[in-house]
């Protein structure tokens, strides 16, 4: 039973990734694998070999007997999969809950999470800042009131979101770990670890596609020679693979230009900041 436990164990972290089968299905047959292994080899122990056996060269049939069994290919989705991956080795590895949903996150986040750590980053601001729940403790105070304390992840890093009891009231069933979502707060620096203190937490729509453009919207009477190199300024400086489009807003018709690959971004909070910036708060669609 350890050895099974063992196994799967190595199972879900990927130790068996090269053998070309399934996570899914390696667990499914593991126990059958290991039961017919033994078998053999407490047979072995008291002399009985299989009659069929690879025999040696001696023809003592004492070769190593095989036995195959099919590995189902059905593989888990990628939550699952890197749940029980981060589960066995407190980190992913193969993958990342957040590849793919970046230019969500940041379209709806002041910032990363990282930049919350700058000198810059002023004790008592407001923030909004997107990622992925790691961890969710639960706690009660001495009146009794239930409240949480959660570390909030993005590609960048990680910062300690404190949600209080009139907070977690309206926020208790969306706590969830491995939860993606965007928590509004205040900054606090007055320890030598910044953390949130939550005033806000939504689930961001993550059902627009694994990558999209970034969509920039300009009324198109400011669309001005130095506004335009200011925003090729502000591409320029977080390059990437994600397409922008431009849409100048002109009355009741909008323009849609697609910028040039070289203008590809990057789309992170911190571009995304710099847009709203630049161009005004309602820039961003």
């Amino acid at each position: 039973a350890c050895n099974k436990k063992v196994v799967e164990s190595l199972i879900k972290a990927g130790a068996f990734d090269s053998l070309g089968h399934s996570r899914k299905g390696l667990l499914q047959v593991h126990a059958e694998a290991i039961d017919n292994c033994m078998d053999t080899k407490r047979a072995e122990a008291v002399g009985q070999f299989s009659l069929f056996g690879g025999g040696d060269d001696d023809g003592d049939g004492a070769g190593d007997e095989t036995t195959e069994i099919n590995v189902p290919m059905e593989e888990w989705d990628k939550t699952t999969l890197l749940a029980y991956e981060r589960e066995m080795l407190g980190l992913y590895v193969s993958d990342h809950p957040l590849f793919g949903v970046e230019h969500v996150l940041a379209a709806n986040s002041d910032t990363s999470i990282a930049q919350l750590t700058v000198e810059t980053a002023n004790d008592g601001q407001i923030v909004t800042v997107g990622g992925i729940l790691s961890s969710v403790t639960r706690k009660v105070t001495k009146q009794g009131n239930s409240w949480a304390i959660g570390i909030l992840e993005d590609l960048e890093g990680a910062i300690e979101v404190m949600f209080f009891p009139q907070t977690y009231l309206t926020c208790a069933t969306q706590l969830m770990e491995d939860a993606v979502v965007c928590v509004k707060g205040r900054l606090d620096k007055r320890e030598d670890i910044p953390k949130i203190v939550a005033m806000e937490l939504r689930i961001p729509d993550l059902s627009t596609g694994p990558r999209g453009p970034v969509i920039v919207r300009l009324e198109a009477g400011r669309c001005s020679p130095p506004l335009v190199d200011g925003l090729k300024d502000v591409l320029r400086t977080h390059p990437g693979t994600t397409e922008v489009h431009l849409h100048l807003v002109g009355g009741v018709r909008t323009t849609v230009l697609r910028l040039d690959d070289g203008l590809r971004v990057a789309a992170t909070p911190s571009l995304m900041a710099d847009l709203k910036q630049l161009l005004g708060p309602g820039c961003l669609t």
